[in-house]
């Protein structure tokens, strides 16, 4: 487990492609496409791709709910996180769950030089350690019971065949 890395537990989540909105895209949309696709963090993709924020349940909490904006009308770009943190794919889980605890962040970007390979989540990596063998469902804790429970189902069908 100690040489588990954060590539290594993007490239066994189900959800492979990052979650992005445009700077001008509302919060509206934004917290629609959370929900639709059942993420925690959108990142907020400018001109060429380039990552410029991050939006998180927790900025909708802080900078939407809290201060009464109005998510229709309120942008993104106005209430993102800008300094969106980052490591490399061979930055270890217990590595990028110490550095998440530290600084006291949720969601960190993988590059490899400037090349983004993916987003994980505190979650993910916290179950990375409960249950590594696992693939991560991307819709967290209640995908990945569900994907449990079908497992079992497999092994016990499996078991009155045999």
């Amino acid at each position: 487990m100690a040489t588990y890395t954060v590539g290594d537990l993007i490239r066994h989540k189900e959800l492979q492609e990052l979650v992005a909105v445009e700077p001008g895209a509302t919060v509206l949309e934004a917290a629609e496409l959370m929900a639709g696709r059942e993420v925690g963090a959108v990142l907020i993709r400018g001109a060429g791709g380039a990552v410029e924020g991050i939006f998180t349940e927790r900025d909708m909490l802080k900078r939407i709910v809290a201060e009464q904006r109005d998510p229709k009308t309120t942008r993104v770009a106005d209430v993102m996180s800008r300094n969106v943190r980052h490591t490399p794919p061979s930055t270890t889980v217990e590595q990028a769950l110490q550095l998440m605890v530290a600084h006291r962040y949720r969601h960190l970007l993988v590059q490899d030089g400037t090349k983004v390979t993916g987003l994980v989540s505190i979650r993910d990596l916290m179950y990375s350690f409960i249950v590594p063998e696992m693939a991560m469902a991307p819709e967290g804790r209640h995908g990945h019971m569900r994907s449990r429970a079908e497992e079992a189902v497999r092994i016990i069908q499996s078991a009155k065949r045999g």
